[in-house]
């Protein structure tokens, strides 16, 4: 009995000393140095508007591409592949010679296909054609004419059109200009916002670039016929005066605004 007596009396000491110590750090009720949590103070909100700005640039092109292609077709495909290579290797003279860099020179794609006899059931191989297209980029537009001309007479037989363009340069110099532009208007735009709203505009928060786009201006010169026809050849070959038509660089802006 004394025993059990005793070891009550150590465990009611060891109680109220976790007990005191408890209320000491503030974690019992009823302490004055109890953790408090204070209101954290409200954000405030920006007020914005929104607008968005396109500009556009319309400007006379710097270069022109020109794609081309020599077609041949015979019996088999190797003699069909050969004669394509001496007609587009007379091609690539006749351009070195007008003075066309050669890194301006870029092979957009070569085919060899069966022709196939399809007047009746027996759909039978008579034949095979090779396909050889060429890109010429040419740098001063007044040769674009001339371009056609000598690649026709050296066996080209397929034009598929012109696209006149601008060069990397002028390029980046008008895009900047169309954004320049793009700016401005969402700029107008927000301020007509705010004073209809009778609000004063105080700057802008975010700018954003939401896209831009180069519009080249092709000239449809096609031509597709017979390389062996000398006479039709001849008449197309005649140097074209094909007059560039503007190209259109365009730029689209997002900007953010703060009022009061």
């Amino acid at each position: 009995m004394n025993d059990q007596t005793s070891w009550m009396g150590v465990l009611l000491l060891a109680c109220l000393l976790v007990m005191a110590g408890l209320a000491s750090a503030g974690l019992l009720g009823g302490g004055h140095d109890m953790l408090e949590i204070q209101p954290q103070p409200a954000i405030q909100q920006k007020k914005m508007i929104t607008t968005g700005g396109h500009g556009t640039v319309d400007v006379q092109p710097d270069e022109a591409l020109v794609r081309l292609a020599v077609v041949t077709q015979t019996g088999d495909a190797k003699s069909a592949s050969e004669e394509n290579t001496k007609k587009m290797d007379a091609v690539l003279a006749a351009l070195d010679k007008l003075g066309i860099a050669k890194e301006d020179i870029a092979t957009s794609g070569y085919r060899v296909q069966p022709r196939y006899n399809r007047s009746g059931k027996d759909q039978r191989i008579v034949g095979f054609q090779v396909h050889n297209s060429l890109e010429v980029t040419v740098r001063d537009l007044e040769m674009v004419g001339d371009v056609l001309d000598v690649t026709l007479r050296s066996g080209a037989n397929e034009i598929d059109g012109v696209t006149f363009t601008l060069s990397e340069g002028q390029q980046t110099a008008f895009r900047n200009k169309a954004i320049e532009l793009a700016v401005s208007k969402a700029k107008t735009d927000a301020i007509s916002v705010a004073n209809a709203s009778g609000v004063r505009i105080v700057g802008p928060l975010e700018i954003s670039t939401t896209g831009s786009q180069l519009s080249s201006y092709r000239a449809y010169a096609d031509y597709g016929g017979d390389p062996n026809d000398v006479e039709a050849l001849s008449k197309a070959a005649i140097a074209p005066q094909i007059q560039p038509g503007d190209v259109t660089v365009s730029a689209y802006v997002t900007v953010v605004y703060e009022f009061e």
